[in-house]
């Protein structure tokens, strides 16, 4: 399927393995926030910690360690978890519970919850438990695999500051 025009399409690489601050060793199961900075090309071929051919530089840090000094000038900034030590430790989140709420959100038609609804969409879209079809202005166009019809979902813009209450009332919700 041939990837929605307009906008570029990123792939994160898997968290590093060590403080980009302190060299540290990252613990297993810690809040660590990851940032992309934007480098000369030629600093991004050298650093080995570039995104080949964007001119941006991932750096991993302990939550501690990510005052907002540090984090000035960055070009995207999100929060993650190591894994656990043991794999069968790690939290699940529930997809169908994903879904659910995403149709009942949708069924609400409140444009106040569209933040919900986009992340919600695409987070099902990343687990491959929907599927993207096209962006059509301010909205995207999805549809439920093994499923017939199209779901319209609104794709507004979200300050910084709305995406982090909206990730931590996400993580709440499915108690994670």
């Amino acid at each position: 399927m041939a990837q929605p025009q307009g906008r570029p399409v990123w792939k994160v690489a898997r968290l590093g393995r060590v403080s980009s601050v302190s060299g540290q060793p990252l613990p297993p199961d810690t809040e660590v926030v990851t940032a992309l900075f934007p480098v000369a090309e030629s600093e991004d071929d050298a650093a080995g910690e570039g995104v080949r051919g964007t001119g941006l530089e991932r750096r991993d840090f302990l939550l501690e360690e990510a005052t907002p000094e540090l984090l000035a000038g960055a070009f995207g900034v999100w929060h993650t978890r190591t894994p656990p030590e043991k794999p069968e430790d790690a939290r699940r989140l529930d997809l169908d519970l994903a879904r659910q709420l995403l149709e009942r959100v949708l069924e609400e038609g409140n444009p106040e919850k569209a933040p919900v609804a986009l992340t919600l969409a695409l987070l099902l879209v990343r687990k491959r438990r929907l599927t993207l079809v096209r962006e059509e202005g301010e909205e995207l166009v999805v549809r439920w695999p093994r499923e017939e019809g199209e779901v319209r979902v609104p794709a507004p813009r979200v300050d910084p500051e709305d995406a982090e209450r909206l990730q931590q009332d996400l993580l709440r919700l499915f108690d994670l």
